[in-house]
């Protein structure tokens, strides 16, 4: 049996975000997707989670909603199942990428 993850609180910022991006894993992840009530994670999750970090390595900012869909063939209705807290509280928390600007 998989040991699991335990976030410590210094590890996250006050929104739930981890403080350092270089101290994600995917075994964080699956913690954040289980304290954010989102999951199993599936590999449409999965998918989503390895673009947008790979995005956010090559651009500096996490990618708008229309690219993830054109990049891993998902329609942004399913986005929005897989993710309901939406992309940047979603999507960007378990990428391990930090808070965006504007995002209450």
């Amino acid at each position: 049996m998989k040991a699991q993850a335990r976030l410590k609180a210094h590890e996250l910022d006050n929104d739930g975000f981890l403080a350092q991006m270089s101290g994600w894993t995917r075994d964080k992840a699956e913690e954040l997707a289980r304290r954010n009530d989102i999951g199993p994670l599936t590999n449409e999750h999965w998918r989503i989670i390895e673009f947008v970090r790979q995005y956010y390595a090559e651009h500096g900012e996490g990618p708008a909603i229309v690219k993830i869909g054109k990049a891993t063939g998902l329609p942004s209705k399913r986005i929005c199942t897989l993710f309901p807290c939406g992309v940047a509280r979603g999507a960007y928390r378990l990428a391990g990428l930090p808070r965006p600007s504007g995002c209450l």
